[in-house]
């Protein structure tokens, strides 16, 4: 199978290397495309990624939600898992894991899954590289492979509503991706270019 690393490493290369301002330019764009989306419209539940680094910027998907009076969870990692726990504010965030910006762990803001069976939740995720049919490379520790898995397997046989989205420059777009047996598909793929569905 064709190795994972060189890809990883060249579509980082390449976000690393747009200019700020780019960058800014280009998250806007992604932004407007989901929030002009049916999936962000229906959703109650938002849960999203604070931006570290390079990324897609999130942080006016966060405020928005919050505005439009959507339930926003954002994750944690703890350990060798990740969970999502509410935001009420930007401000309940802090520095965490890596030095991202993490929100507080308080055991009555952490997302149930149960809460998606009455309510779309949208879950936006990052990564290092997706590809064409939705498929994602993510940073090499599988936290929302691991995540995803979670949730299903807790709930196998039960209909859910959480609608996966991957978020990321066009730039990180691979023509294909080698996928191992963890690997999760998203639901759809949005760059500032377009939205890939599968």
């Amino acid at each position: 199978m064709e190795k994972k690393e060189p890809i990883r490493r060249q579509a980082l290369t390449l976000r690393k290397r747009m200019p700020k301002e780019e960058r800014d330019r280009k998250s806007a764009d992604i932004m407007e495309r989901i929030f002009q989306s049916d999936w962000y419209r229906e959703a109650g539940i938002v849960l999203a990624y604070v931006n570290f680094r390079s990324e897609v910027d999130t942080g006016e998907l966060l405020r928005k939600a919050l505005l439009d009076g959507k339930k926003v969870y954002c994750p944690r990692v703890e350990g060798e898992k990740m969970n999502f726990y509410r935001i009420l504010s930007p401000d309940d965030l802090e520095k965490g894991y890596g030095g991202i910006m993490e929100p507080l762990a308080k055991v009555e803001n952490l997302f149930s899954v149960h809460e998606a069976f009455s309510d779309y939740c949208l879950m936006v995720i990052p990564g290092s590289a997706f590809d064409r049919e939705c498929n994602r490379m993510g940073y090499g520790k599988g936290y929302y492979d691991k995540y995803l898995d979670l949730i299903s397997e807790k709930d196998a046989g039960l209909t859910f509503k959480i609608r996966s989205v991957g978020i990321c420059f066009e730039c990180q777009m691979q023509e294909r991706i080698p996928v191992e047996a963890y690997d999760r598909k998203m639901d759809m793929v949005v760059t500032e270019k377009r939205i890939y569905e599968r």
